[in-house]
């Protein structure tokens, strides 16, 4: 992948320590699905193993539903906040359930830290971001989002989260690996204490990176440093003189 070669920036002290994204575990080949099945996305193993840590979590499975499990979908009863329920008996919801997984999980992992990501699986009532079908199969079908993927945005909303369907191509994985090394690094550097301060300009760091056209190193950093330059002058300076640019693979 020579762009994300060529625009690699990191720090000496996590240089030999690849970002942790948090994965939907059928898209890793587990066999967690509902039917015992898995969704493998054999693109993953070339373009983003060699660089991240990925995590497989099975929602349904942590809050200890069976495989094979009864279908889930999600709906909307009354117009009220979207409930997850099983599809032969909407009196079993698990809403509750997977909402409090997601709370569990994001405090397992200390703060956050080191999670930089997480790629979901489409549609899916506990994992779809923006893409699972609410109410389905009826006229008053939207799309919406899963239970889990839902409470992670609300708890963690810098947390970049993809579906696997922004990630067909090797092109495409270019920014979550970029985004995923930012977030790694800005959170080593806010070890402070001041991560809420850094992380809040994560997203518009991340933009202005992926978003410059400049072929160079240099241009890419310039980028980071614009985005950056509102974190205030220490934690500015500290993070410029500790990056580095890596030399091309």
């Amino acid at each position: 992948m020579n762009y994300w070669r060529e625009n690699l920036f990191y720090h000496p002290a996590t240089a030999h320590s690849r970002p942790l994204v948090a994965c939907s575990a059928c898209l890793l080949g587990e066999p967690v699905r509902y039917d015992g099945g898995h969704k493998l996305q054999q693109g993953f193993e070339r373009w983003l193993a060699p660089w991240l840590q990925l995590q497989a979590v099975c929602p349904e499975v942590g809050i200890g539903l069976g495989i094979p499990r009864p279908t889930l979908m999600v709906i909307d009863a009354n117009e009220a906040a979207t409930r997850v329920v099983e599809v032969e008996n909407p009196d079993r919801d698990v809403t509750e359930a997977l909402t409090n997984y997601a709370d569990s999980y994001l405090a397992r992992i200390g703060d956050f830290w080191p999670l930089t990501g997480w790629i979901f699986k489409a549609r899916s009532p506990s994992c779809g971001v923006g893409s699972t079908p609410v109410n389905p199969d009826t006229p008053q079908q939207y799309a919406g989002s899963g239970a889990f993927a839902g409470q992670l945005a609300r708890r963690a909303p810098w947390l970049a989260l993809y579906e696997e369907e922004d990630l067909l191509e090797e092109r495409h994985c270019a920014r979550l690996l970029l985004g995923s090394f930012i977030c790694r690094d800005i959170l080593w550097q806010a070890g402070d204490g001041s991560s809420a301060a850094l992380l809040a300009h994560y997203g518009e760091v991340l933009e202005y990176v992926t978003e410059s056209r400049g072929d160079s190193r240099l241009d890419t950093w310039n980028a980071v440093r614009g985005g950056l330059a509102a974190l205030g002058e220490d934690s500015l300076r500290r993070l410029i003189d500790s990056y580095r640019a890596a030399e091309p693979g």
